[in-house]
């Protein structure tokens, strides 16, 4: 699971409250986007959940293919609507073979029921989740300043 910590090289646009990026980050090319309303959370969330998807078929570059990229948009919606009582979607990050998604809550207690039913729901890939404390959002901080 790739935990970020000095700000990749990046090109910056906006949808609405998300901003997007592009880089490279360990001289892979990478595609994030931060929800820049989420920070406004940040003193009522203090753990950082990373929910990684670990890529089955990535390109070259570590991207997914178009049919693989459907199948993260179906785990992603899943991701958020399990988590939507407990937790906040901040941010996504494709690279290297992988998409992490970066999720910021103020309790820890559900979490591992919370890996536990992402694991036997999602069948096309495996689910990686780790968390840590993280009161002043440093991943998040990685990419949004």
């Amino acid at each position: 699971m790739a935990i970020f910590r000095k700000r990749p090289q990046r090109k910056v646009s906006f949808e609405g409250s998300w901003m997007v990026l592009t880089g490279t980050h360990e001289e892979k090319p990478l595609m994030a986007r931060f929800d820049t309303s989420a920070e406004q959370l940040k003193g009522r969330y203090s753990i950082q959940i990373g929910v990684a998807i670990p890529l089955n078929n990535p390109t070259p570059e570590g991207w997914p293919t178009p049919e693989e990229d459907a199948q993260l948009g179906k785990i992603e919606a899943k991701i958020v609507s399990k988590a939507a009582k407990e937790s906040v979607l901040a941010g996504v990050i494709t690279t290297g073979g992988m998409r992490e998604f970066v999720l910021y809550t103020n309790s820890a207690n559900w979490i591992e029921a919370y890996h536990n039913s992402l694991s036997a729901e999602i069948s096309t890939h495996a689910v990686q989740v780790m968390a840590k404390t993280d009161p002043d959002w440093s991943v998040y901080k990685s990419f949004v300043s």
